[in-house]
């Protein structure tokens, strides 16, 4: 009997040793942190898993990482621990304020050539320098050609496109069905790079970026509103792009969302269709083309927006459904083979025409926020990390409220929120707590006919966020930047009477100084015109104390720079309005 139990426990710990060896690689830690909100930018990336890897398994395309300003980051893979740990050190630090993904494919293995069961995929955001929500307008810029009638912009993609680690801007249109590129010139934008038409599109809207076909560069779909077209453009390299290659949706593609939902080590493609009321998921091929559409109806109606996270925290991307009809975010669970089924709804009371995803409370879970449209609201629905949804908290924003974007725009180590007002003519932007509740004294910015969207990106690499903002009726680009450009407060004694002086010197090449007094704490804008009284850049556009202020301008604020001539700036504040004039001399 002692003989035979001997022989059973060897059996036992034979059998024991051959499962410890042959088990599944699975992570079991991950840094930073999953949604964490304030990575530094030099940040190592480390993932640990429960067994021992093959080193011939763990490359740049079983272990990829994708930066949503800078595009596919480059960098070293190194097996630590006794092969238990993957350490990448990014080439370049990542820019401020971009949100990473992490994605793992199955085809990582065990030292005994297991693979992984499913991918795993995890997001976090990088670390943004102290900042402000009351941004100053410093360039207004046409997306028309000359003599262009109504192209009707919609949206901007802010993107690193060719690899110059400046963020760039591609400018969908509905009316014109093309998307234009304005490249980054270090403080502003250049004229316009190149135009790209959308022959199978109709009212192109929302666009996102990825690496499809992993060859290093930065792809764009857009999703066409007026059909059921998903139209993909592959990069060549150095924001140059090849023609259109039209997939077929479900009708009315008005979101667009990417990331690895089968875990294979590509990117696929999720569309939210309105007038389908469904959603398409496109599974890529390995190749950067995609396979047909599998359509897939939610519990809501008129499914409009989608974006992709984890939303329980098992490392597989999950799919926040914006639904217009029916008037909720609907959550939909990922099961790392490309499929979704449904875990919860919560109601958001208004029509969601937009949403954004992130930790927006600070519990270390995905959150959604949502522009309520007709409802004249921004909606905040928190997640609890698995698979549930609580119930809306929602915010007065602008009349319409179109687009809803978000980012870390003071600093302060919490997501700040922004809705782009179609018939209030502006853009709303909210003040994070900290704890995901939202100032109701939100800081408006002024578009001039409808805002429609901004893209929320460090313009100038100085570490805090700026934006960049669209109005759809006058197809205008607005440039924000973070901070007052160039503008101190010289006094804080109360000045007698409103005062605007000579700018000096004047004549000027290429910058000067233009001061003034406020008698009356109050909105101030100080605006610059050209001779047939065309704006070409606000200086000022905040709440100031009253006091005396001295603000820099230079012809090199603006994109390709001014030439000689006669400009004016004009001093707006409380009832008091003045205009001076100014020379510049090159």
């Amino acid at each position: 009997m002692k003989y035979i139990i001997i022989i059973s426990v060897h059996f036992v710990l034979l059998m024991f040793q051959f499962t410890a060896s042959a088990q599944s690689p699975q992570v079991i830690s991950m840094s930073p942190q999953r949604q964490k909100i304030n990575a530094p930018r030099n940040a190592q990336i480390v993932v640990t898993f429960n067994t021992a890897l093959n080193p011939a398994s763990v490359n740049n395309s079983t272990f990829r990482v994708f930066a949503k300003l800078s595009g596919p980051v480059l960098g070293t893979i190194e097996l630590m621990n006794g092969n238990t740990q993957i350490r990448f050190t990014p080439a370049n630090s990542f820019l401020a304020g971009e949100w990473i993904t992490v994605s793992l494919s199955k085809g990582i293995q065990s030292s005994t050539n297991v693979n992984m069961q499913k991918g795993f995929v995890w997001n976090f955001w990088t670390k943004s320098e102290t900042g402000t929500l009351q941004q100053t307008r410093i360039s207004t810029i046409p997306v028309r050609r000359q003599g262009e009638g109504l192209i009707q912009c919609y949206g901007a993609l802010g993107m690193d496109l060719n690899n110059d680690r400046k963020t760039d801007l591609a400018v969908v249109n509905e009316v014109s069905k093309d998307f234009r590129i304005f490249l980054n010139n270090g403080t502003n934008f250049d004229t316009m790079f190149s135009i790209y038409p959308l022959p199978a599109g109709n009212y192109p809207s929302p666009s996102e970026a990825a690496d499809f076909n992993l060859d290093g560069k930065v792809d764009i779909v857009i999703g066409n509103a007026g059909n059921n077209i998903l139209s993909l453009f592959i990069a060549q390299g150095n924001a140059v792009f090849n023609s259109e290659i039209p997939y077929t949706a479900s009708n009315n593609v008005r979101g667009v969302a990417v990331g690895d939902i089968d875990g294979d080590g590509d990117d696929d493609v999720v569309t939210a269709n309105r007038g389908g009321s469904n959603i398409s998921i496109f599974k890529n091929n390995g190749n950067g083309s995609f396979a047909g559409a599998v359509n897939v109806n939610t519990p809501g109606n008129a499914e409009t927006a989608v974006m992709l996270t984890d939303a329980n925290n098992d490392g597989i991307l999950d799919a926040f459904i914006g639904c217009y009809s029916s008037r909720e975010i609907v959550l939909m669970i990922g099961d790392g083979e490309g499929n979704f089924t449904f875990s919860s709804r919560s109601d958001l009371i208004g029509s969601p025409w937009a949403i954004a995803v992130g930790d927006i409370n600070g519990d270390g879970n995905a959150d959604v926020a949502a522009a309520l449209s007709s409802y004249n609201r921004m909606g905040v629905i928190f997640g609890n990390g698995a698979g549930g949804l609580g119930s809306v908290a929602t915010y007065i924003s602008g009349s319409f409220p179109l687009a809803q974007d978000i980012g870390d725009l003071d600093g302060d180590n919490d997501l700040d929120l922004i809705t782009s007002n179609y018939t209030g003519g502006n853009f709303y932007v909210f003040r994070n707590n900290g704890s995901g509740i939202f100032s109701d004294a939100p800081v408006v910015l002024p578009a001039s006919s409808s805002g429609s969207c901004i893209t929320v990106h460090d313009r100038d690499n100085d570490g805090d966020l700026d934006m960049a903002g669209i109005d759809e009726v006058d197809d205008l680009l607005f440039i924000f930047n973070n901070g007052t450009t160039g503008v101190q407060q010289i006094s804080n004694e109360v000045a007698e009477t409103y005062s605007l002086h000579q700018n000096y010197p004047n004549p000027f090449n290429p910058s000067c100084r233009i001061n003034y007094e406020i008698a009356v704490s109050g909105e101030t804008i100080l605006t610059i015109y050209d001779v047939l009284g065309s704006e070409i850049i606000t200086l000022v556009n905040e709440y100031q104390n009253a006091g005396n202020y001295s603000v820099e301008f230079s012809s090199e604020f603006i994109a390709g720079g001014l030439p000689s001539g006669i400009y004016f700036y004009r001093l707006k504040s409380g009832n008091y309005d003045e205009t001076k004039s100014m020379a510049l001399l090159k």
